[in-house]
């Protein structure tokens, strides 16, 4: 079981996940690296359900149009994914930057 985060972030996770419970990757502006997703062993689904149920821990400005937000969450199978994303709400422009899976540790320590 995961430990929330505080609720510091709450409109950037709600609407993540309202991103993510409304558009498919083909559907609104989605864009990824495939070779990353291969190396690190995670599909779209996978993405699917860390957005949809995970939490904004980080988000901020860019200089460019668009934020820079860190989403975790899990996986739907209890593997627990640390995702940098860039942002942009009013286009509903979503690029994966970044996907790590997180360890944790037997203390509850997380280990990147």
């Amino acid at each position: 079981m995961l430990i929330q985060p505080k609720r510091v972030f709450g409109i950037e996770t709600t609407w993540i996940r309202e991103y993510a419970k409304t558009y498919l990757p083909n559907e609104a502006g989605f864009s990824y690296s495939a070779e990353h997703l291969r190396q690190i062993g995670l599909n779209l689904i996978a993405i699917r359900n860390i957005l949809r149920r995970g939490h904004v821990v980080y988000a901020d400005k860019l200089d460019d149009p668009g934020a820079l937000w860190i989403v975790e969450g899990d996986d739907n199978e209890d593997n627990k994914y640390r995702l940098t994303l860039t942002v942009i709400s009013e286009i509903l422009g979503v690029s994966l930057v970044k996907a790590e899976r997180v360890q944790v540790e037997e203390n509850g320590d997380e280990a990147a």
